[in-house]
């Protein structure tokens, strides 16, 4: 995926482990343990240079299964995290409502756990046929 300003977003990692990081912020762990081919794209100031948007954006697309996993990598701001990946679910889906997607906030600080997060789990699976999930920094996710 090329991001406006022509720059090449997308890595294609195959290895068994697979880490989404940034600068001084959270990392979660992709477990790939069959080795698949995953195109791992940036999209905070790549994909998406401006406006509200997560981090990366992970797809999956072989015999085995097709998916979206959206990741924003937070310290504890849950309810910002959640806005940023509705915004970047509109803007980079294929399809919106068809493709199954996973949703991730990985935090680094316990969040404040409000009602709102249900809430949100629940109009994401309505919204964007996506299963939203909290975990913690430097978790292990299988693919």
């Amino acid at each position: 995926m090329n991001s406006p300003d022509g720059r090449e977003c997308s890595e294609f990692p195959q290895d068994k482990k697979t880490a989404l990081g940034g600068v001084r912020t959270s990392t979660l762990y992709l477990l790939n343990p069959q080795e698949r081919t995953v195109d791992k794209i940036q999209v905070d100031d790549c994909a998406i240079t401006e406006g509200l948007r997560c981090d990366w954006l992970v797809l999956l697309n072989d015999l085995i299964s097709t998916e979206e996993i959206f990741v924003e990598l937070k310290g504890s701001d849950i309810s910002h995290a959640i806005e940023q990946l509705k915004t970047s679910v509109e803007k980079l889906s294929a399809d919106r409502k068809r493709f199954p997607k996973r949703c991730l906030v990985v935090f680094s600080r316990n969040p404040r756990f409000q009602t709102d997060i249900q809430n949100s789990k629940k109009r994401f699976k309505k919204d964007f046929n996506a299963a939203f999930s909290l975990v913690r920094n430097r978790s292990e996710v299988s693919l």
